[in-house]
């Protein structure tokens, strides 16, 4: 007995030995086409010889068209390998193609030794292509169809870089040939099924495009809160590197540039998430966050350097590279989150449950993917699907539109939000406007005896400069305080209402310059540092000029020569310099602040003392030499006042 199932052992495998190349044919009339499922003559190596119908591959083995060959006895096998096979079509078909399944990674096909079609690049110039069309078509040579035999050969390389992941050779059934128009229309209903299973995807692109796009805008209307431009970049490089992915459905794409540019892409959009959460919730800079960016720049340097050098290190290493950078940076997002809520953020506090939920997903994904490719786990390689229908939607999918659409609505809030401080603010700063009057005068008061002009620029809406005019009915006198507040803004503002306030409120007690001072060095302890000059000048001309650290004004184009001091609030109980003069008829004395000697140009350059003299010499006029000072360059509040005493006309 034993020895009979021997011999019929030996028959069989002598029988096969002596098989050309399997033959597929069309043989119903009523089919326009026939299927390519089934043996295939196999031999590893390289040999131009193989292509030409002549050659005997009686010897060659058998290997199933519809599993690739690492698991057929040749795991792991990179390089090249052949197939052959043979077709008969019926003469009535006037146009015969054949439909090869996707096969890994690149082939050439040969139709009785004749090229007939190429897929990627093949050696001795290689390059690992792919696409995710499952079949191909290609037709037949006018003479290689119609009820002839036609022998056809693969010549197949397949990429080191995936031989430990996925088998060379074709890996699914459904070849096909016969006539060139059914064959043509199957593959383009094949297409629409492919585009319908990608339809979440395609969706996922068109939504991050629409969100980036609406992020940018809120940006450019408010550059202040760079949040909005970085979740735009994000957004915008997830779509960009999702498109290369999904082109996939139809295009051929080289692998280590489309894994280059996706790992790119996936590093630049950590690090654009990076900068929009530090701007979003101001996290601490600690160790976590340290470590996450340097995880995201290591990500883009693996991605750039592993893709040029044709993975030197293998797949794996890149792929476990990225995953772990992924893992850190998701880590990093959820403590920041959390720390934020924690400290009652209203916008961390929306953003915990997308944000969990996203990655969470990530993780769960990256984990999956880092233990099946470790071969911890055969169960799940990271994806995960919902539904089948309408399309397949996968978690990650739902978790990153939830996370998209809430960080959308919760920046829209935010923006609304600061939209609604902002008014209110600006509503403040008209308040302190209208106190402006108090500190410069709308009008000057008449001063018989004196010519009076002033000219005030503000730097900001509400400006630290004050100047106050008082007449002195007792003697025809004047009285002239001129001060900067240090600081800007409304604060300043503030602070020079409170002085105004006071000045006026010691006029009606005192003329006495040096008096009126000291009452405001006392009021200011605490609350500021304020530069002053106070003036007094009698109907005679008798001037009396106090000043608290301002600068000194120019007396008929040359500067008065006076003491240095401290600024009113700097020390208590402090005396003030005092400098007496005679204001003749005819006599100009300008006063000013410090932001018409400070104006600069961009290069550095500043207005200064030299151009100031030179212009009141040249009798320029308050408004000419605050206009020169903005015109030059402004950067703090600019204030000019000129007193000049005029000739009294007495009538007979």
């Amino acid at each position: 007995m034993k020895k009979r199932r021997w011999l019929l052992a030996l028959l069989i495998l002598s029988f096969c030995g002596g098989l050309g190349a399997q033959t597929f044919e069309v043989k119903d009339d009523n089919l326009r086409v026939a299927s390519l499922d089934g043996l295939w003559r196999f031999h590893p190596g390289d040999d131009p010889t193989w292509a030409d119908p002549k050659f005997d591959d009686s010897k060659w083995a058998l290997l199933r068209s519809d599993k690739d060959w690492s698991s057929q006895g040749y795991k792991d096998m990179s390089g090249l390998a052949w197939y052959r096979f043979q077709l008969i079509a019926p003469a009535r078909l006037e146009h015969v193609s054949l439909s090869l399944p996707s096969i890994s990674t690149c082939y050439e096909v040969y139709a009785d030794g004749v090229l007939i079609g190429t897929y990627g690049k093949m050696p001795p110039n290689t390059a690992p292509y792919a696409s995710e069309e499952l079949h191909r078509a290609y037709g037949l040579p006018e003479g290689k169809r119609a009820g002839r035999r036609v022998a056809i050969a693969l010549r197949v390389w397949h990429w080191p870089g995936w031989a430990m992941y996925y088998g060379g050779g074709p890996f699914v059934g459904g070849g096909l040939f016969g006539d060139s128009g059914e064959i043509e229309h199957r593959i383009k209903l094949e297409r629409a099924s492919q585009y319908w299973s990608r339809a979440e995807d395609l969706i996922d692109l068109i939504l991050s495009g629409l969100i980036s796009f609406g992020m940018m805008t809120l940006y450019l209307l408010r550059r202040k809160d760079p949040e909005y431009l970085w979740f735009s970049l994000s957004a915008l490089i997830g779509a960009a590197a999702g498109w290369v992915q999904v082109s996939t459905m139809f295009e051929v794409r080289n692998i280590e540039i489309r894994d280059m540019v996706n790992g790119i892409a996936d590093a630049a959009g950590s690090l654009a998430s990076i900068a929009f959460y530090c701007y979003l919730l101001r996290p601490k800079r600690g160790w976590l966050l340290k470590l996450a960016f340097a995880a995201a720049v290591l990500d883009l340097i693996n991605s750039t350097a592993d893709s040029l050098s044709g993975y030197i290190f293998g797949v794996w290493f890149w792929n476990l590279i990225g995953w772990s950078c992924s893992l850190i940076f998701d880590v990093w997002v959820l403590s920041a989150v959390f720390a934020a809520a924690k400290k009652k953020s209203p916008d961390a506090r929306l953003l915990v449950l997308p944000v969990t939920l996203n990655t969470g997903a990530d993780l769960w994904s990256s984990l999956a993917q880092i233990t099946y490719t470790a071969g911890w786990q055969h169960v799940s390689s990271g994806s995960y699907v919902l539904t089948q229908k309408p399309f397949p939607i996968e978690i990650g999918n739902v978790t990153g539109t939830i996370f998209l659409l809430a960080v959308m609505g919760i920046l829209a809030l935010r923006f609304a939000r600061t939209r609604s401080q902002e008014e209110r603010f600006a509503s403040e700063v008209e308040g302190a406007r209208s106190v402006q009057q108090y500190l410069i005068p709308a009008q000057l008061p008449r001063t018989p005896g004196f010519t009076l002009e002033s000219e005030y620029m503000p730097a900001r809406e509400v400006g630290g400069d004050f100047f106050q005019i008082l007449p002195i009915a007792s003697d025809g006198g004047l009285l002239v305080v001129v001060g900067d507040v240090a600081g800007k803004g409304l604060e300043a503002g503030m602070l020079a209402t409170l002085i105004v306030g006071a000045v006026r409120t010691a006029v009606a007690f005192t003329g006495d310059a040096s008096a009126i001072l000291s009452l405001l060095n006392e009021r200011l302890q605490g609350r500021g540092l304020v530069t002053c000059l106070a003036l007094r000048v009698d109907g005679e001309g008798n001037a009396t000029l106090v000043n608290a650290g301002h600068l000194p004004p120019y007396l008929n184009g040359a500067e008065l020569p006076m003491e240095g001091a401290l600024p009113l609030g700097a020390i208590p109980g402090v005396e003030f310099p005092v400098l007496r003069f005679h204001l003749g008829e005819g006599d100009s004395l300008v006063l000013m602040s410090d932001g018409i000697v400070e104006a600069q140009k961009a290069d550095g350059e500043l207005f200064g003392f030299e151009r100031v003299g030179k212009m009141l010499r040249e009798s320029a006029t308050a408004g000419e030499l605050a206009a020169a000072a903005r015109d030059f360059g402004q950067e703090d509040d600019i204030t000019v006042l000129s007193v000049a005493r005029a000739a009294v006309l007495v009538t007979a």
